[in-house]
């Protein structure tokens, strides 16, 4: 009777463990039907534009997503019964592998897998090696592969993300001074889109596969609480790390094996060297040395021939008002490529002529970091010296440096005003320009009631803004006026349709015609406008006044729009050629005789000598040592630079002809940046 009864719940349970089983495999089917369907759905998340602007499938993208959903599907079906034996080798194994494939995932997902099967194999492991001292980082905090499994998957979606969604915004991928700008970042991110593409799906759809999949690894506990085991595996991941941050940090290594940072275009440098890699070498670059043979004394040599003017005397108004205009994102498409529109874009900055200075003004960045070119104006410094991404304004500044507006406010000037129609907190501007001399800031919160273009205060409401703070001045007193200001209307994105954005520009060419570029050119359609408006009013406003304006970048167009309107592939543009992707326009317009002159090529670093040299105002000693150098080298930014002759040389060419000129800048602008105990006083005007 016994036995009956225990065969009878041996059948019992081998029953139920076939009816629970087939519960698992239907719903294992159920989520593998889920997952196709999603895909039916979504299919046009999986498309991206092939090198020819024709859409194309992601079919690794498709596999990937497929391979997550059978993994989903496995895990409810099968369970771990493996002996220990087999678990120890199969976390061995993902401690080993799990690296690796991490590093394929992002370069996958970011585009450049296709440079993995030629990559150097060198680069190849160093990317691994960087993906391991993360992985054991986790493994030495949590003692744990599943939970170093989870935290890894995430800190390489999180990165692989970021990546997407910056190339898709501005371009470039993710760099190390980045982080430095997070604030800025936040305060202009909720104009971006963030619709999710394939790439974005798979992340999302690796990271639960992962966290599902981890779930059925068995880990030896009892280890974990060996504090003996602990300590060992703490201190042979010091010495590993240690020494990967010796090679990479504190040696010439990189640099030695040709793994370089390409200023231009760093997604270059992310195929060619591997993401992670070229990160860790974006960090490197924030590194300031010291110039070779800098000293005070070489620096007070150079100085001695460029004596400062001294200022006028402060009952002296017969000064012209000096009014600075960085437009944001103010450039001319037309010019970077080949390409027709319905009706002229710019016809009033076309047509100035009389006592007007124009052209062409190069600068530093592309798609954004928009102080860089505004600390070069302001300074005349170059970004020539300083680290690829990094921004002065968040990393040097802290103490005050002479600048522009230092200068005019010894020269009696008044005003001495900063104007940017957005946030305060941007690129810390707020603790600089009180560093560079500024009275006031004014940013949006001071703006009341103004007019829109798109999200952003327009620049025809900017510009009666500084007609009105020129008015409430003049009121006050007949001094000379000065205000800066940094515009917001054009802005990035353009991947937005507003009803309050004209649409009138429209792009004729065939087979070049963009829905984003169209709005750009519209908006700088709106702010020529806005500037003609601005110049009427001070043509007639009595006072002598000098208007200079120029824009900070090109817009962040896509590669795409950019190579079908110059007729080649960015990525295969010379450096020469890529530096015609860093211009801005620029004019310099007085309401009194000065000398008309059209300049194809000046970097922004000399602008502000320029000026000063053509309206007649006092120059220092260093807007005199700028306009010598202008003579040599017409352009230097942090691209490289052009010499007299017309050729394009890299900033450590030592063999160009005009390398000794280039030594003597970097050893000013290093004591005009980072040596102020020892600062020379040919920045400033003799009292």
């Amino acid at each position: 009777m016994f036995i009956k009864k225990e065969k009878s719940a041996e059948l019992n349970e081998e029953s139920a463990s076939k009816l629970s089983m087939k519960y698992r495999i239907l719903i294992a089917c159920g989520i593998f039907l889920v997952g196709i369907i999603l895909f039916v759905v979504f299919k046009g998340m999986f498309y991206d534009l092939d090198n020819n602007g024709k859409p194309s499938l992601l079919k690794k993208m498709v596999v990937i997503y497929f391979g997550c959903f059978a993994i989903y599907s496995f895990c409810v079906v099968c369970d771990n019964n493996l002996s220990k034996v087999a678990n120890k080798l199969i976390n061995f194994h993902i401690m080993e592998w799990f690296p690796v494939i991490c590093f394929v995932l992002v370069e996958m997902t970011i585009g450049t897998d296709s440079n993995l099967i030629i990559m150097n194999f060198r680069r190849l492991i160093l990317n691994v090696a960087l993906y391991m001292v993360v992985f054991f980082f986790f493994y030495v905090v949590t003692a744990s592969i599943r939970k170093s499994v989870i935290a890894m998957t995430v800190f390489t979606v999180l990165f692989a993300m970021a990546n997407i969604y910056l190339l898709r915004f501005r371009q470039i991928p993710l760099i190390a001074t980045d982080f430095l700008v997070v604030r800025t970042a936040f305060n202009v991110a909720g104009d971006f889109n963030y619709t999710p593409n394939g790439y974005i799906i798979v992340l999302i759809c690796v990271l639960i596969a992962v966290i599902v999949l981890s779930g059925k690894l068995v880990e030896n506990k009892e280890l974990r609480r060996k504090i003996p085991f602990r300590i060992i595996i703490a201190c042979i991941y010091l010495v590993f790390a240690g020494f990967m941050y010796h090679l990479t940090m504190q040696t010439d290594y990189l640099n030695n094996k040709h793994i370089k940072f390409n200023t231009f275009r760093p997604v270059k440098s992310y195929a060619a060297n591997g993401g992670l890699l070229t990160f860790t070498k974006s960090i490197k670059l924030c590194m300031i040395d010291k110039p070779e043979e800098y000293s005070k004394k070489t620096v007070d040599e150079i100085a001695r021939d460029y004596p400062s003017d001294s200022v006028k005397d402060v009952e002296d108004n017969t000064q012209p008002n000096v009014i600075v205009i960085m437009d944001e994102a103010f450039a001319d498409l037309q010019s970077v490529g080949n390409f027709e529109t319905n009706e002229e874009v710019m016809p009033f900055y076309n047509s100035m002529k009389e006592n007007t200075v124009k052209g062409f003004t190069y600068v530093s960045v592309f798609g954004g970091q928009t102080a860089n070119t505004e600390y070069e104006f302001l300074t005349g410094d170059s970004k020539a010296f300083l680290p690829e991404g990094s921004t002065p304004y968040q990393l040097y500044i802290k103490e005050y440096m002479p600048s522009l507006t230092g200068n005019l406010a010894l020269d009696g000037y008044q005003g001495l005003l900063a104007l940017h129609p957005f946030y305060a907190t941007g690129y810390n501007r707020k603790s600089v320009y009180e560093k560079f001399g500024f009275n006031e800031f004014i940013t949006m919160d001071q703006f009341h009631n103004p007019d829109f273009v798109r999200g952003f205060i327009s620049d025809e409401a900017d510009f009666d803004r500084v007609i009105s703070e020129y008015e409430k001045c003049k009121a006050e007193s007949d001094a000379p006026f000065y205000m800066f200001n940094v515009t917001m209307q054009n802005h990035s994105s353009y991947d937005k349709d507003f009803a309050n954005l004209p649409k009138t520009i429209k792009i004729t060419t065939e087979g070049k015609s963009n829905v984003e570029a169209e709005r750009y050119l519209n908006l700088i359609h709106l702010s020529d406008k806005a500037i003609e408006k601005l110049i009427n009013y001070f043509e007639n406003c009595g006072e002598p006044t000098v208007v200079v304006l120029f824009g900070d970048h090109e817009p962040g167009l896509s590669d795409s729009f950019y190579s079908k309107i110059i007729g080649k592939d960015l990525n295969k543009m010379t450096n020469q050629e890529s530096m015609e992707l860093y211009k801005t326009p620029f004019f310099i317009w007085a309401n009194f005789d000065i000398e008309e002159e059209y300049i194809d090529k000046i970097s922004i670093n000399y602008l502000q000598s320029l000026m000063l040299d053509k309206v007649g105002l006092e120059k220092t000693g260093y807007n005199k040592f700028l306009l010598d150098m202008y003579k040599e080298i017409p352009v230097i930014t942090g691209n490289g630079y052009f010499g007299k002759d017309g050729n394009y040389y890299s900033l450590k060419d030592t063999n160009s002809p005009y390398y000794d000129y280039v030594k003597k800048y970097n050893m000013i602008e290093y004591n005009h940046l980072f040596d102020a105990k020892n600062r020379n006083s040919f920045f400033e005007y003799t009292k």
